[in-house]
């Protein structure tokens, strides 16, 4: 019981999340490099189902 009230009145520590951390101490030259790249990244994906798909369909049945 005493370990229960201890942990519900005990000041809780908050966790470090490394994405939100970058975003508040990143240049925004260093963002708009991150987030570039994500998109890069996620546009070049995109190509390749698009692809991917387009060769899947045109093989005969």
């Amino acid at each position: 019981m005493i370990k229960k009230l201890k942990a519900l009145f005990a000041p809780h520590k908050q966790e470090k999340n490394n994405f939100s951390s970058f975003f508040r101490h990143a240049s925004p030259e260093e963002q708009k490099r991150l987030m570039e790249d994500v998109a890069r990244k996620a546009n070049q994906d995109q190509r390749d189902l698009v692809e991917q798909y387009k060769q899947t369909s045109q093989k005969p049945a």
